[in-house]
């Protein structure tokens, strides 16, 4: 048996063994680095950013629920929710929102709580207003204003009736600060004034601001205290939640009614004195007294006029930005799941190679042990600490890598789009021990399947050298007409590509899944992008929606049409409705009913998405969008059942399904529409088409429409689709990621293999520099080989992509966001372009390599 001092000398031997073939332990080191730091860097993104989100919103107390009336809130609300201490905290606000007439920007006035129990602003610069005369404004501003600035003066200058408002309406900045109410880092919300959406908020303290109405409560449940966002207890807990406060204010609609409507009496009791005065006085019939009486009743049926106020409930699914963000988050894991796993199969593949030829370079090595007696463990003890050092030291790096950068990066990339602080990393031990388990099956597992048969083996038959493969002839030999015609050092090539089909199989494999995951990369940035292009540009030709209280009327059909900017319109009532259908999740669609329907294609357009042959409606059935009907799996023919708020639900038959990437819509005629609904439409919306515009003028058009009334908010597009732009162009850094960790994970993979190659060919290289063969022409002999296995790679590898791209986006889309399914041409031929410069730069270096070998040692020694 062997004593301790051999066990040293051999330990000596395995560290002597590592550093004489640093480049292959490098090899094998780097290629579990990369798989690592991949995979636990991207699996811990996800939970990173959500846990950001979770952190800020718990430190700054966002609110959970939200309560407004159309007639505003009183002290009686209050004292309502007041009674519930013990299940809420809530904060009353006052605001009032004022168009600036100096730049046409919408601005929101709040009031800044004495003390901010929900709700609290995050300083960005600055601190908070301590006295009547200094304001604080939203980052949002200094984005929109540059020369704002800490010191600056700011003043409200709007309408003489909104100016009113305020008690002071000139301002000294003394901070910038973000809400938690708004994550998103342009979208404000909507408003009934100007253009219909917030610009940016201002705080003031609270006496600047004169009503003391209260314009909305800020509810949070102390039992979502602790709850984690976004999860399934939260949903459920704030369905109850939700139920409840509406059960606690269910009598205060009345009771406010009554308060207005007692107010009002009372308003007029002086001119019921005086009418009952004068009819006291003089005879009935009395010009004067009937005069009089005719005012007393006008007032009173005013005052029997008050409607009950609506209560309006919302929670922190209605705040811009707060969903997006989940969705966000929720396509990284979705990418997580697959690329990692995809990245890390492909290093345990060449890690099985590299292994393989190590076992056969250590043959000789193996056999003397084993005649020395050492056992089967101790003579696989060595492949064991070469390749465990190598999956340790890589999945350390890996991890220490991946955590730390690759959640930063990616967050950084949502950073222009979102306000929240830097997240803190987090070292996500499951994913941590997967990676190191996975690391070393790629390692000693692939060592020890390879080591079974010659740790079985007899040491005499390990002594010798392993009998060479046989030549075989090959089918293309057989082909004489093109065989005879092709150069000796062709042949050559063709002989040695198909002589070790494993080693063909290997590295084409190899090569074709870093080809498939650059595709994917620049396949995702294609998908994401086009949805912008083709939504604004190819389907939707309006410019703005107007949005009406009910029919159009002449005076709203003037404003309209007025000004040169105005082109053309189109009449549609445009409701919410509700999808609904057992084991699948509730979406909300956009039921639209042109009139006349056959107008909708000169803004709409409705086409089938491969064909782009165009879909027309019909009175017999809806056209719905592909994402609707792929999440309801239903097609043309079949019918799906959708209601209105208010009514029951009805079926309607689907006739055709049109091309769709963002949000849900349902289009029918409007004698389809009397069919399913038994009512005629109420043709609340327009579309309209302006000429070319600058933003400036479409703000002066919503501005004006705004006016008028009955029109409740004009959408431009041209704002959605700047905010649908920055919000995809934030992957792009993403897909950057993908495409660079890709390409590296090429380029260690074709250096490994192309260094095999000639580690297995030293003595054959060297026999043909002898023979006189140039530097140029032996680099040759080797790159015509790899070049051939490199095209096959980039082949195999588009059709791979092309699947690893759809899989990807299967589960990344959201229940309302379609990708284009489509791969640009020029991502093909990015993709290849990068293997083909990779497999260069390897060539570059190999040919370095091959230029210094000692041919009288490569010839001397034993293959």
């Amino acid at each position: 048996m062997v004593g301790a001092a051999m066990t040293a000398a051999y330990f000596k031997t395995i560290m002597r063994e590592i550093w004489s073939s640093k480049a292959r332990f490098a090899s094998i080191l780097l290629i579990i680095f990369l798989g690592v730091a991949f995979y636990t860097g991207i699996r811990a993104t996800g939970p990173d950013m959500s846990q950001a989100a979770n952190d800020y919103y718990a430190k700054q107390k966002l609110a959970t629920n939200s309560v407004q009336s159309t007639m505003g809130l009183t002290k009686a609300d209050t004292r309502v929710l007041n009674q519930h201490r013990s299940q809420l905290t809530y904060q009353a606000t006052r605001y009032a929102d004022v168009n600036q007439l100096n730049n046409s920007q919408v601005v929101r006035v709040m009031a800044l709580p004495t003390t901010q129990r929900l709700n609290r602003l995050r300083i960005v610069k600055g601190r908070l207003p301590r006295h009547a005369n200094e304001i604080v404004l939203d980052a949002q501003a200094q984005r929109l204003q540059p020369k704002l600035k800490v010191g600056s003066t700011y003043r409200i200058s709007s309408t003489a009736k909104r100016n009113a408002q305020f008690t002071r309406r000139t301002f000294k900045v003394v901070g910038f600060v973000n809400s938690p109410t708004y994550v998103e880092n342009t979208n404000r919300g909507v408003t009934n004034i100007g253009k219909g959406t917030l610009d940016y908020l201002v705080y003031v303290r609270p006496q600047v601001i004169k009503s003391s109405v209260i314009t909305r409560i800020d509810v949070q449940f102390k039992n979502l205290r602790g709850v984690t966002p976004y999860t399934a207890k939260y949903r459920r807990l704030n369905r109850e939640n939700t139920a409840q406060l509406k059960r606690w204010l269910k009598q205060q609609a009345r009771k406010r009614q009554q308060a207005l409507q007692a107010q009002a009496q009372a308003k007029l009791k002086p001119l019921r004195q005086a009418t009952q005065q004068l009819a006291s006085q003089v005879p009935a019939g009395t010009a004067q007294l009937v005069k009089l009486q005719s005012q007393l009743k006008r007032a009173q049926a005013q005052v029997a006029a008050i409607t009950m106020p609506t209560y309006l409930y919302t929670d922190r699914t209605d705040n811009p930005g707060y969903t997006e963000y989940h969705e966000n988050t929720q396509r990284v894991v979705a990418l997580s799941t697959v690329f990692p796993l995809f990245f890390i199969a492909i290093a345990a593949l060449i890690c099985l190679t590299t292994m393989t030829r190590m076992v056969e370079e250590l043959r000789l090595q193996m056999g003397t042990l084993k005649a020395l007696g050492y056992t089967n463990t101790a003579v696989g003890s060595e492949f064991m600490i070469y390749g465990g050092l190598a999956a340790l030291i890589g999945t350390a790096l890996g991890v220490l890598f991946g955590v730390n950068f690759f959640p930063r990066f990616i967050a950084q990339a949502y950073g222009s789009m979102y306000n929240l602080p830097a997240i803190n990393v987090q070292y996500i031990w499951m994913d941590i021990g997967i990676a190191l388990a996975i690391a070393l099956l790629c390692t000693l597992g692939t060592a020890l399947v390879v080591l079974r048969v010659d740790l079985n083996s007899l040491p005499a038959q390990l002594l010798q050298p392993r009998s060479p493969k046989a030549g075989k002839t090959l089918l293309l030999e057989r082909w004489q007409w093109l065989w005879h015609r092709l150069s000796f050092n062709h042949k050559i090539t063709l002989r040695n590509l198909f002589r070790y089909k494993q080693r063909l199989l290997m590295t084409v494999l190899g090569i074709a899944g870093c080809m498939a995951m650059m595709i994917t990369g620049f396949g995702l940035k294609d998908s994401i992008g086009d949805i912008s292009v083709k939504q604004f540009n190819e389907l939707w030709h309006y410019d703005a929606m107007v949005t009406r209280s009910g029919n159009e009327t002449d005076q709203q059909r003037q404003a309209l049409s007025r000004g040169q900017l105005y082109q053309a319109s189109l009449k549609l009532q445009a409701k919410q409705v509700t999808v609904k259908q057992s084991g699948v999740a509730e979406q909300t669609a956009t039921l639209g009913i042109p009139a006349p329907h056959q107008s909708l294609s000169k803004f709409v357009v409705l086409r089938h998405r491969q064909s782009h042959q165009a879909i027309h409606i019909g009175d017999c059935g809806a056209v719905i969008d592909e994402k609707l009907a792929k999440l309801y799996g239903v097609q043309a023919g079949d019918d799906l059942t959708i209601k209105l708020a208010g009514q029951t639900t009805r079926r309607i038959h689907i006739s055709a399904v049109a091309e769709n990437y963002v949000n849900h819509f349902i289009y029918m005629s409007p004698t389809y529409y009397r069919r399913v609904f038994k009512q005629a439409p109420v043709y609340n919306t327009n579309y309209v088409r302006f000429k070319q515009a600058t933003k400036k003028q479409e703000n002066a058009y919503a501005d004006r429409l705004l006016k008028q009334a009955g029109v409740q908010n004009v959408t431009l597009m041209s704002t959605e689709k700047a905010t649908n732009f920055k919000m995809l162009d934030s992957m792009n850094l993403v897909v950057l990621i993908f495409v660079i960790s890709a390409g590296a994970l090429a380029l260690v993979v074709l250096y490994n293999l192309t260094n095999i190659n000639v580690s297995e060919r030293i003595r054959e290289l060297s026999t043909i520099k002898v023979l006189g063969f140039y530097d140029g022409e032996v680099t040759m002999y080797i790159f015509r080989k790899n070049l051939i296995l490199t095209v096959l790679g980039i082949i195999a590898g588009c059709f791979l992509g092309n699947w690893l791209h759809t899989y990807i986006l299967q589960t990344a889309e959201t229940n309302a966001l379609m990708f284009s399914p489509t791969i640009h041409p020029l991502s093909y031929v990015y993709a290849a372009l990068l293997t083909l410069a990779f497999s260069l730069l390897v060539m570059g270096m190999m040919h370095r390599k091959l230029k210094r070998v000692n041919m009288l040692d490569a010839l001397k020694s034993v293959d």
